[in-house]
């Protein structure tokens, strides 16, 4: 078994059932999820009736907070690679009318051009760097001339006791954490760095919470 069919039985058959539980802790520090996903948005700007994909949607969260920020004109769509996940998204009544599709990130089933705004919310750190750039690579093709790219994730914060406190939370500690390998060469690499590889231009860096976390938008 391929690791990409692991990792999406991984989220379909265990973690989607524990998910939403995990996160209301996981955002304790940050005030609670809901309030975390509304500030991580905060400096993004939305146009009436803007094409929204959520690439990575996972169970929803983000793409409740976009649906409020973005307006009721925007036309959002949420995809993932787990129907688990989206199992659990489509039981939320925010999300009702948002179509939610089974896709790989890599891969989307969308023309060139599709969409002004690409999200990927907090899951191109448990990617490969291969993976990672195919992802990029394949958000930029369906974008429209000018749409962007916006890539919400975890961030190495300037201060030790910031690091340290992070790791402990956010469990770096754990030896069988599949995720380390990944967040660290994302981390050496950055994500402006890849982004820009993917062949995005105007890259900009927003840092939140004390350099525990960033957005960064760039332009197709």
């Amino acid at each position: 078994m391929d690791a990409r069919r692991r990792y999406r039985l991984l989220y379909d058959r265990v973690l989607s059932h524990i998910y939403d539980l995990y996160m209301a802790w996981y955002m304790l520090p940050f005030g609670g999820e809901r309030r975390f996903r509304r500030n991580m948005l905060e400096g993004l700007s939305f146009r009436p009736g803007e094409r929204i994909l959520d690439c990575t949607c996972g169970t929803g969260n983000c793409a409740i907070a976009l649906c409020e920020r973005a307006g009721g004109e925007a036309r959002l769509i949420a995809s993932d690679l787990s129907r688990g996940q989206l199992r659990m998204a489509k039981e939320k009544r925010q999300l009702a009318g948002v179509p939610l599709l089974v896709a790989d990130a890599s891969a989307l089933p969308f023309p060139e051009g599709a969409f002004d705004s690409v999200f990927l919310p907090h899951a191109i750190h448990e990617m490969s760097h291969e993976l990672r750039l195919a992802v990029l690579r394949d958000a930029h093709r369906i974008c429209d001339a000018g749409g962007r790219v916006v890539v919400l994730e975890l961030d190495r914060p300037p201060r030790r006791l910031t690091r340290w406190l992070l790791g402990f939370w956010f469990l770096y500690w754990v030896p069988f954490n599949f995720e380390t390998p990944t967040r660290r060469d994302l981390e050496r690499r950055t994500v402006s760095a890849e982004v820009a590889a993917a062949g995005f231009a105007n890259v900009r860096k927003l840092s939140k919470y004390a350099g525990t976390m960033q957005v960064v938008e760039a332009r197709a």
